[in-house]
């Protein structure tokens, strides 16, 4: 019975991102055997814990402030505009936070870069607005439902501010200045609890649209500021001369990485939007995105290890040192799996306490969904946290080909079983195909990383 206690107490507060004496003792195990990283996982984690907790604080009180149908409609517009500018704007600073961290120290070429990566992202960001925000009417069509017109409109500004705070996060990622980023997460969530609460209670669903856009734009002035001090700090000779990147170099990852994206945020988001086209329900969806939302919850609590890994996994097999891979990937996959496991457990015996604490007890009909999603909980995450590895060691198809595959069966089953059993064939199908891509993942890392090299070592 003590036991039990004592593990239904670390998964309360894992759900509550709290830190439990036995999570303290995995992370120090894990920091332990990762002293390089050590620093920038604690201050990064902390950033995440923050802003995981503004996000979740901005769900339960939409929750709260908005109907059922209405919290189904920002989750969906404000859903599929974050999925558009990360399919198209994406690319190119993750293509600029590769090559950066392949030249750290370099600041010439380092600016180089970032000037080159910032007039391409300036013409992709400002095309997509436009088209996005004269679209909008066909995207609404798209969802049969042409009163999301004026929604989408809207949303049609969150793309440049967006765009804008993420250009410097990956900037600062590149440069493994983790402070800066620990900043700018801790700052975006205030923000968002700031604005999107504060203009959804006097706006209700428009204001919080509204304050999807404001929130960026302030996290972007905070970037400025943090920038102008720590390249005055760093960069004591002005560099009176730039010599021009080839953009080509920027372009070759950037694209391989953005067929990625287009599997992967499809497949992650497009079960909202085809049980919005096929139901033509925004209670379901509603309900199926608070399920949504409760069970991928270490799976958000986890981007702060891809942060990390995704540069590192750059610098390590540039390198050609496949002895620290194996090591950190044996650790990471040792503290994946003992706080997943848990989580799971406490979401299949407790998920009516679960849903209504996020989300209140009008949301009580998504309980059933999240014991369903527990496999995506586990695999879902592991799948991201590879694919990052995957990403930064130049094999962007590895993920791309896995997430493919996923999401043409997740599609495929949907419209034939949704139809039928609801959002509940939904919720199974998402869990069976994230169960995939997590195990298939494992064995590609295997092959990759532990077996090729084992024998090309012997």
């Amino acid at each position: 019975m003590v036991a039990n206690t004592l593990t239904l107490s670390l998964l309360i507060f894992c759900k509550k991102f709290a830190i439990s004496s036995q999570k303290t003792l995995l992370i120090s195990y894990f920091l332990k055997n990762m002293s390089k990283l050590k620093y920038s996982f604690f201050i990064l984690a902390i950033a995440e814990f923050i802003y995981n907790i503004s996000s979740y604080i901005i769900n339960m009180g939409l929750g709260r402030m908005l109907s059922v149908s209405s919290y189904g409609r920002y989750s969906l517009v404000v859903g599929f505009t974050t999925m558009i500018i990360i399919l198209v704007g994406r690319g190119v600073p993750t293509a600029m936070a590769k090559r950066i961290s392949e030249h750290i120290g370099d600041w010439k070429k380092i600016r180089s870069i970032r000037n080159a990566s910032a007039r391409i992202q300036f013409l992709i960001i400002c095309t997509l607005t436009v088209i996005f925000y004269f679209s909008s009417p066909l995207i609404a069509h798209a969802f049969n439902d042409i009163t999301l017109t004026p929604l989408f409109r809207i949303s049609a500004f969150v793309i440049p501010a967006f765009a804008l705070s993420s250009f410097h996060v990956l900037y600062f990622n590149g440069l493994k200045f983790f402070k800066a980023m620990t900043i700018m997460k801790m700052t975006r969530g205030v923000f968002r609890i700031v604005w999107i609460l504060g203009l959804a209670y006097t706006l209700k669903l428009e204001g919080a649209l509204f304050g999807s856009i404001i929130a960026p734009l302030s996290v972007f002035c905070v970037a400025l500021v943090i920038e102008y001090l720590f390249i005055k700090k760093n960069t004591t000779n002005p560099i009176k001369k730039l010599e021009k990147y080839p953009w080509k170099n920027i372009i070759s990852y950037a694209s391989g990485f953005i067929v990625f994206l287009v599997f992967y945020e499809f497949y992650i988001r497009f079960d909202m939007y085809i049980i919005k086209s096929l139901t033509g329900s925004d209670y379901y969806t509603g309900l199926y995105n608070a399920a949504f939302t409760v069970a991928l919850i270490p799976y958000f609590v986890m981007f702060a290890l891809t942060f990390i890994l995704f540069p590192t996994m750059s610098e390590l097999t540039k390198k050609k040192d496949f002895t620290n891979i194996k090591k950190t990937l044996v650790h990471v996959l040792t503290f994946l799996f003992s706080l997943l496991i848990p989580a799971v457990i406490i979401m299949a015996i407790m998920p009516e306490f679960l849903i209504t604490f996020f989300f209140g007890q009008k949301f009580i009909a998504a309980a059933p969904l999240i014991p369903l999603m527990t496999g995506a909980t586990i695999f879902i995450t592991i799948f991201y946290v590879l694919a990052s590895v995957f990403n930064g060691a130049d094999m962007t198809r590895v993920p791309a080909i896995i997430t493919a595959i996923a999401l043409i069966c997740g599609f495929s089953a949907n419209m034939i079983y949704l139809p039928i059993f609801g959002i509940t064939a939904t919720a199974i199908i998402f869990s069976c195909t994230a169960t995939f891509m997590g195990l298939t993942s494992l064995v590609m890392m295997y092959i990759t990383f532990f077996r090729k090299h084992t024998k090309n070592k012997k």
